[in-house]
């Protein structure tokens, strides 16, 4: 694979993939026996399509995740990202129904063929709140990389 054909396979993965409405929405762009796991909150990796539905799934719809930068290597590619958890529940409060939860992210992605075979999350958790995901994306993306890098996902 080109650069350019990594970076359009990881921004088509994250934002029609992890962001689409469907728990099978990913699965196209990834291998078969894929492995996927978050180092800081997941002990065990996911395996394979199976477990990527069975952990997705019931998030379907209700998540974003949007790129911000990528930074390529002769392995694979790693990106930042900005993730919106929308709130459908008065589990944060009643008031903050519909909300988005929202924090910053990064990912290491290594490739087989022409898919995804292994991706590295590294996520904290949410570190704020906004009214609106796509006007919260669109103010980051105006933004300078040192602008984002002053301010810590809300």
């Amino acid at each position: 694979m080109t650069d350019e054909q990594k970076i359009e396979l990881a921004r088509r993965l994250f934002e029609e993939g992890w962001s689409g409405d469907s728990p099978e929405s990913p699965l196209p762009f990834l291998t078969d026996d894929v492995v996927m796991r978050d180092i800081v909150t997941h002990v065990d990796a996911m395996r394979g399509h199976r477990g990527i539905v069975d952990f997705f799934g019931p998030g379907a719809g209700n998540l974003k995740v949007m790129p911000e930068q990528y930074y390529l290597n002769e392995r694979g590619l790693a990106l930042t990202w900005m993730a919106y958890l929308h709130i459908v529940n008065d589990h944060h409060g009643a008031e903050n129904r519909g909300k988005w939860l929202c924090g910053e992210g990064m990912s290491l992605l290594e490739f087989r063929g022409d898919k995804v075979c292994l991706e590295i999350d590294y996520w904290h958790g949410p570190q704020g709140m906004c009214d609106d995901w796509r006007s919260h994306f669109d103010a980051r993306s105006a933004m300078s990389p040192g602008e984002r890098g002053a301010i810590s996902g809300a």
